[in-house]
This record gives structure tokens, C-alpha cells and sequence, in this order.
């Protein structure tokens, strides 16, 4: 008996956060290896996510350790450059700041997320509904419509989009039908290592794929394919 009142006593004494189970639950494992792991991801980004939506339903300190460890995950992989889920990463850290309070780092880290996933509804649709909850209606408005743009058919940018104000029909739609070989040669090496930018300048380069390319652009290239072989039938860097 004396030591069932001392074990009570004990965990009494302790905080709940603190005893609380720190390994995955099966619906997390379902979860990290259905979003994460499938993808080449790696486990500290599972333990930001899992300990992230944990924090979604709790309060007090139990909620901040949740966020700690949530972070901890988050940062863990975005110090390797090259993660292959960068973007994904970027946008859960932003959710993770945006319930610590820390808006202005959150709307940072929403911007690196589009950078790397700039069709992606869910970062815009975060992004815009942050700057709604601080007061710049204007700024909610702008991501909206750019994500619209890109995402014509996104039901949740669509709402958002009438209830910011906007007047129908919605933004005309970004073709997005350049073929996936052509929108290779777009790739910077800067992106392929992780370096981030602004969505803006990102899209920019989107819009510019179309332009020709002059003579004094051509980068020098070792045995170039023919011009309209079955391999190369776009040919971007050709003279004209």
C-alpha cells in the first residue's frame, strides 16, 4: 500500500507533458510513412509533423514541449541543403511558429515553402489566411490570387478568394502545361542544392520559359543534340 501512495505521489509531482509518451503511435507511423518516409524523407522530419499535430490538441506547457520537440525535427533536417522534402519542412516549421505567436518568422518560413512548392493550394492558403488574421487584408488578397492563378481548381482558395472580396470570375489560370523535359532546363543549380528565394523571383522565371533565347544568351554546350531530334524536339537553347 505504502508504495502505491508513493507512486501516486510521485506522478502527482509531475508534470503531465513530461510523462506522456514520446514514441510514435501507429497513426503517426501510418502517417509519417505515408507523407514522409514514402518520399525519401527522413525520420526528424516524422517527428515534427507528429509532435506538431500533438500540439494542435494541447495546451499549457504540455503544448510547448510539443512545439520544442516539433521544431527540433523541423530544424533538423532543414540544416542539410539538400533535403529532398525542403519545402514541406519549411511549411511545417511556419505552422509550428504561427502556434508559438512568432508570426513574422511563420510568414518567413511560408515564403521559403512556396519557393520550393510554388503549385502547392495548402502553403497558399496558410500563407494568406496569416496575413487575414494579422489585419493585412491586401496582402491575404495578393496570395489568394496567386495561388488561384496556379490552382484554378483548389476549393479553398476559391472560398478565400470571395470571402477577402474578390470579384468573379476568378484570376485566369497559369498554363502549366510546358512540358516536364523543357521545364528542366529551367533548374538553377542553386535550386537543386536547396539555396531559397523569394516565390516571386521564382515565378518570374516560370512566366519567362516562353522567351527566346538569344545568340549572346546560348550557354557553350559539349555535343549538343540535333535540332528536332526525337530527344531534344524543344530545343530552348538553340539559335533561332
Amino acid at each position: 500500500m505504502k508504495s502505491y501512495w508513493l507512486g501516486a505521489l510521485l506522478l502527482t509531482s509531475v508534470p503531465a507533458w513530461a510523462v506522456h509518451p514520446w514514441a510514435a503511435t501507429p497513426a503517426e507511423r501510418a502517417m509519417c510513412q505515408a507523407r514522409v518516409l514514402s518520399h525519401g524523407g527522413s525520420g526528424h522530419h516524422c517527428d515534427g509533423l507528429r509532435f506538431l499535430d500533438r500540439a494542435y490538441a494541447a495546451v499549457g506547457k504540455k503544448k510547448q514541449y510539443y512545439l520544442q520537440e516539433s521544431m527540433y525535427g523541423f530544424n533538423w533536417v532543414l540544416r542539410k541543403e539538400s533535403y529532398v522534402l525542403r519545402g514541406d519542412a519549411h511549411f511545417g516549421k511556419a505552422r509550428a511558429l504561427k502556434l508559438m505567436g512568432k508570426n513574422a518568422e511563420a510568414a518567413a518560413e511560408f515564403n521559403k515553402a512556396l519557393s520550393y512548392k510554388l503549385d502547392s493550394p495548402d502553403v497558399y492558403q496558410a500563407l494568406a489566411d496569416h496575413y487575414d488574421e494579422v489585419g493585412n487584408k491586401q496582402k491575404a488578397m495578393e496570395i489568394v490570387t496567386e495561388g488561384l492563378k496556379l490552382n484554378p481548381d483548389s476549393i479553398g482558395l476559391k472560398r478565400r478568394y470571395t470571402e477577402f472580396g474578390g470579384k468573379l470570375p476568378y484570376p485566369e489560370a497559369v498554363d502549366k502545361t510546358t512540358p516536364a523535359e523543357e521545364s528542366k532546363v529551367q533548374v538553377k543549380p542553386e535550386e537543386k542544392l536547396g539555396v531559397e528565394r523569394p516565390p516571386r523571383e521564382v515565378a518570374s522565371e516560370v512566366a519567362d520559359a516562353d522567351k527566346p533565347v538569344t545568340q549572346t544568351e546560348m550557354i557553350p554546350q559539349v555535343e549538343p543534340p540535333k535540332i528536332g531530334s526525337p530527344k531534344n524536339p524543344y530545343c530552348r537553347f538553340c539559335p533561332d
